[in-house]
């Protein structure tokens, strides 16, 4: 099974644990994204989340970064919303948007938490997809 995570990077630390708790659960190959991955978006985590000063360099290097999302989503058999920042529901920009690139593929969606944001209610049924809770 492949499984791509999409959530806030500004709860670094707990992106990272949901990220370790599914590769124990499935293996590190098949959950996205990979060491490489974020690693390569350090300098735009730091520049958006830390600084708060995005640069034209961040902006470019956050976009290939993003295809690369995308293209593993594509490819995913179930993707997980990361969907709280510091213990509150929290969906930034960019997991709206591969949320709902997700649905629009047609893929499987979890969250980590019961959505009980009316948007993200409102796009779940859009999708007429089934979602499953998934705590970790």
């Amino acid at each position: 099974m492949k499984i791509v995570v999409c959530g806030s990077y500004g709860d670094l630390e707990g992106f990272l644990k949901v990220l370790e708790n599914l590769r124990k659960k499935y293996g590190a190959s098949n959950v996205f994204p990979d060491k490489e991955h974020m690693e390569k978006s350090m300098p735009c985590i730091f520049a958006h989340h830390v600084i708060d000063r995005e640069t034209d360099e961040t902006i470019t290097a956050r976009s290939r970064l993003m295809e690369s999302y995308f293209n593993h989503i594509d490819s995913a058999d179930l993707v997980v919303i990361l969907n709280e920042k510091n213990g509150i529901e929290h969906y930034g920009v960019g997991t709206m948007v591969e949320l709902g690139y997700s649905f629009a593929r047609g893929k499987k969606v979890s969250f980590t938490k019961q959505p009980k944001d009316s948007n993200v209610l409102s796009l779940v049924k859009t999708a007429h997809k089934p979602t499953e809770e998934l705590y970790v």
